[in-house]
């Protein structure tokens, strides 16, 4: 990417310090060589492609207005080996397993469409926690409308939005050094999450139904 002018200079020692301040986990490398090994990532020039379906190619990198390549996006590590352990290490079809979708990093739908799992990553586990804190109890009573006029984006609650609107069973956050598993309960006009202990496998989910 340096060679072809794609980049800031010396992006290759910002990357470096990136993974140096937050290295890559042991878990989600073992997840990528799945993930190579079996297609479900693929090579694509200078990105890689996560799972069927998307448009566009899964960037690492950061760009400015310019164009060009300033930095590491280190969530897209998490994210890609999240997918890949929803599909090998518990059992979901590729075709229910869907990366990026239009409302979460990860989303597990059933035959008949229907959300059962939403899963998000953060690159940090503070953000994390934070944001999984909010949804816990936040939103218990309703789901305030989202507003633009500030021009800021609340993280949690278009996330909130989403959750209300699809319905997700449970809810699957994940960073590089913890994950926090919940399941979704519904009332009124607003739902809490319920911390448990594992994702349920699609076996285990099939049964409870």
């Amino acid at each position: 990417m340096e060679l072809a002018r794609k980049t800031i200079f010396q992006f290759a020692s910002a990357v470096e310090r990136s993974l140096a301040k937050e290295p890559v986990q042991e878990w989600e490398s073992s997840a990528w060589a799945r993930g190579l090994k079996i297609g479900l990532i693929r090579l694509e020039g200078y990105f890689f492609r996560v799972g069927p379906g998307k448009r566009s190619p899964l960037s690492f990198f950061i760009r400015n207005d310019q164009d060009l390549y300033v930095g590491l996006r280190r969530e897209s590590i998490t994210q890609a080996a999240t997918y890949v352990r929803l599909v090998t290490d518990y059992g979901y079809p590729r075709s229910q397993t869907h990366f990026e979708s239009r409302w979460m990093d990860v989303a597990i739908c059933g035959e008949d469409g229907k959300v059962l799992i939403y899963a998000e990553n953060k690159a940090s586990q503070k953000t994390l926690e934070k944001l999984c804190v909010r949804l816990s109890g936040e939103f218990r009573h309703g789901i305030p409308r989202i507003g633009t006029e500030t021009g800021q984006v609340d993280d949690a609650l278009m996330k909130a939005c989403h959750i209300w609107k699809n319905r997700p069973h449970y809810f699957w956050g994940v960073c590089p050094t913890s994950n926090e598993v919940y399941s979704v309960h519904y009332q009124g006009n607003g739902f809490t999450l319920e911390a448990i202990k594992v994702v349920p496998s699609a076996i285990t989910y099939e049964k409870a139904i």
